[in-house]
């Protein structure tokens, strides 16, 4: 430790050391993976946004503000999905078409947020293979 950095915290014995800690905004974005056993379906986490704090307490507070509004994107997103297939069954029983005339659906997708040391930590692609 240098000596400037040692006076300091001699001076000041609570001092913690500068970390950036990142709020960071996922979203689970669905697909349909294939039509074994049935239907199966994946999901892929992407980074959607982040946001740089100073610190831990500081973090702790954002995080508690983007879980609302992550939660709000969320339903938003499933009440979007929601009327799509909606006007999707509206469309077939107009032109009397059963359901097997439009491809599967992926779901709709979901919010989430975390701390992380780095932003991206929980980016996953999920498996394109039936297993």
């Amino acid at each position: 430790m240098s000596y400037e950095k040692e006076a300091f915290f001699k001076i000041c014995h609570d001092a913690k050391p500068a970390k950036s800690s990142y709020v960071s905004l996922y979203a689970n974005q669905p697909y349909f993976g294939g039509p074994e056993e049935g239907g199966w379906w994946g999901h892929d986490t992407v980074l959607v946004a982040y946001y740089e704090c100073v610190n831990d307490g500081e973090a702790q507070a954002v995080l508690a503000m983007v879980h609302g509004e992550a939660a709000r994107m969320s339903r938003d997103a499933k009440d979007d999905f929601n009327r799509a297939c909606a006007a999707e069954c509206e469309w077939l029983e107009a032109r009397g078409l059963d359901d097997d005339f439009l491809p599967e659906v992926n779901g709709e997708e979901s919010y989430w947020a975390t701390i992380e040391n780095q932003p991206g930590e929980h980016v996953s692609e999920g498996s394109r293979r039936y297993e």
